[in-house]
């Protein structure tokens, strides 16, 4: 059954994904048309001072899905409510922590932007903030029971969930904008959806997975095993915000709303492109800890890395190839020629993140192993040079200058300091990986040089043809990836779930 709600949760993963990005698609542009270039560049701005509210949970919620995940594997009933009932202490304390530390921010919001935003927009990002901190402060401690649900490997509820709320809530938030285009109907809407979501998840927690919450003793070496653990998760936290939203603060503090308007385009189409790689990892969290708790052996969990990280790749070098063709012109239909430029603020970031994200199954690892701290500490180095870098870039070259910042931490911590870890401290076969990797770049290289002679022909003039192009790419690229770059492994992974849809659904 474990194994079905995996493959389950993988097929419903990228349906969400799907789902999400192209009503991001549809949705973006309507945004923009109901607030506005400034509306919508403020909102962005408040979102990313709001996620430093948010990961204040110190990755505590991937500790419990760990942690509970050994002891489900123990069939240890007493520790597992034990576990639940000192993360639910902890949560408390910390959603304190983030009410004082959202009101401090509150009263300084004037003297971060005073000098990029208007009157009207810092009344505006008052009430946003406000909004955005109790959502956080409700989110926070819910994340015990998504923990729960992900340990007990309940992926189709869990993605199901998630597929509904992204289609039901844009269309909710569209016809308020209709009765009153404005920034706070937006956050407003988002906070209901979120608590719908939360009682739901608690609901399905006690009524069907059948979660027990129990404090049966007050256990010191696991607080502290577990606040270590979750101390360098919050750090790898840290270094993700400071990559993804700072940027957007700096340009906020510096350029105002416009710009930030432009890079957050730039930040969502990168967003994207992690989420494609992203979601294969929480399904195989489990099952790696899992591992992990009954073996040193690492034979095991570097064939799941070789087999995750050359499916992502195929997916990955798709996706990269392709906006490096179609990009700019998409951009263009998508949200207008004012916003061009971010083809090159998303392309610069995208190159060098295809190796992390292809690897993103060592995330996992260290994890499941409580061998993260390393990564944790060149991270935040890094993340504090990509600070450093962002700053007077941003003022020279705008949003160019922090997206080549970002590039920069991205190649110096994620790609050569981290694989060298892998390799030599945590026995992942990264010789190995990258002659799979290699294996399969003939059939990219091929691909985009069809493309390109493509666009050398072909002017794309209107949105139609721009869609040809695209699926005309794709499936070139498919049809050279089979042949020539798929192994049997993967060939036969593709056969079965065509084999399963056609069972199902065709007569």
């Amino acid at each position: 059954m474990a194994d079905n709600q995996r493959k389950a949760g993988i097929i419903l993963s990228y349906i969400s994904m799907f789902l999400h990005i192209l009503i991001g698609f549809i949705y973006v542009p309507v945004l923009l048309k109901f607030l506005g270039k400034s509306q919508y560049g403020l909102y962005q701005l408040m979102g990313s001072v709001i996620a430093y509210m948010a990961i204040m949970d110190f990755g505590l919620s991937g500790t419990i899905t760990r942690y509970y995940s050994r002891y489900l594997a123990l069939d240890d009933k007493k520790n597992q409510a034990n576990v639940l009932a000192l993360s639910g202490l902890i949560y408390s304390a910390i959603t304190v922590f983030i009410l004082i530390a959202g009101v401090i921010v509150y009263f300084n919001l004037d003297t971060l932007f005073s000098n990029s935003l208007t009157a009207f927009e810092l009344v505006k990002a008052r009430q946003i903030f406000i909004i955005m901190l109790i959502n956080v402060a409700i989110t926070i401690p819910s994340h015990i029971f998504t923990a729960a649900i992900n340990a007990h490997e309940r992926f189709i509820f869990i993605r199901l969930l998630s597929i509904i709320q992204t289609i039901l809530q844009p269309f909710v938030i569209i016809v308020i904008m209709l009765y009153k285009a404005d920034v706070l109907g937006l956050v407003m809407a988002q906070t209901f959806f979120n608590m719908a979501i939360i009682i739901i998840k608690i609901y399905y927690s006690f009524a069907k997975i059948k979660i027990k919450i129990k404090l049966f003793t007050w256990d010191r070496p696991l607080i502290r095993e577990m606040i270590g653990f979750s101390f360098f998760v919050f750090l790898n936290m840290i270094v993700d915000q400071i990559y993804w939203k700072t940027d957007q603060i700096i340009l906020g503090i510096i350029s105002g709303t416009s710009a930030v308007a432009v890079y957050s385009i730039a930040a969502q189409l990168d967003s994207y492109y992690m989420k494609f790689s992203s979601n294969i990892n929480n399904v195989f969290l489990p099952r790696i800890s899992a591992i992990s708790a009954k073996t040193e052996d690492m034979s095991e969990i570097n064939n799941v890395f070789n087999k995750v990280g050359r499916i992502q790749f195929a997916i990955m070098s798709l996706i990269l190839t392709g906006f490096i063709l179609y990009g700019k012109d998409f951009i263009g239909f998508w949200s207008g020629e004012d916003f061009k430029q971010a083809y090159y603020m998303a392309l610069i970031v995208m190159v060098p993140l295809l190796i992390p994200l292809i690897e993103n199954t060592g995330i996992i690892i260290l994890q499941a192993k409580n061998k993260h701290a390393f990564r944790a500490k060149v991270s935040i180095l890094i993340a504090v040079l990509n600070i450093i870098l962002s700053i007077p870039l941003a003022k020279f070259y705008g949003g160019i200058g922090c997206a080549a910042a970002t590039a920069f931490g991205l190649i110096m911590g994620n790609v050569i300091i981290i694989n060298i870890y892998y390799h030599k401290e945590i026995g992942i076969d990264i010789i190995r990986f990258s002659k799979e990797i290699l294996s399969m770049c003939l059939p990219v290289m091929i691909a985009l040089i069809t493309g390109a002679i493509g666009n050398c022909f072909i002017d794309t003039i209107n949105i139609s043809i721009l869609g040809f192009k695209i699926i005309s790419y794709t499936l070139v690229f498919i049809i050279l990836m089979w042949f020539m770059g798929f192994n049997d492994y993967e060939k036969g992974l593709f056969r079965g779930f065509y084999k399963k849809f056609k069972r199902s659904y065709l007569p």
